[in-house]
């Protein structure tokens, strides 16, 4: 387990398993292709982040993306770009979406890790 795994604090009735961290302030932008049609939809903005998953908004074509779709991801940060892979889990009011990430590589858990920490 890495140490922001080591570090949630969550109760019983809480259904996140890590912590959220707010990034509206660190501007950290995703590039997003749906991987179910193999389509590039555009670049949106995280919301909020954890290691489970993130908050997106602002993204241009939102409307073409659906609950379950699988999507491939590019965090853009101040230093490094993160390769992710998600799938769309929540379709929040608005512009925006949660996804939830699949298939972390251990590379890009110690990557994940690192900007978390940053953040806290």
């Amino acid at each position: 387990m890495n140490d922001v795994q080591l570090n949630a604090n969550f109760t019983t009735d809480d259904r996140r398993m890590y912590p959220r961290y707010d990034v509206t302030t660190t501007r950290l932008s995703l590039t997003v292709e749906d991987e179910s049609i193999g389509e590039t939809i555009g670049i949106g903005e995280a919301v909020d982040i954890s290691f489970g998953g993130l908050r997106l908004h602002n993204l241009p074509a939102q409307s073409s993306v659906r609950l379950g779709d699988r999507l491939g991801l590019l965090l853009i940060g101040e230093d490094n770009a993160l390769p992710l892979r998600g799938q769309v889990v929540h379709h929040g009011t608005g512009d925006s979406f949660g996804i939830k990430f699949e298939d972390l590589s251990s590379g890009a858990q110690q990557r994940m890790n690192h900007l978390l920490q940053r953040l806290h």
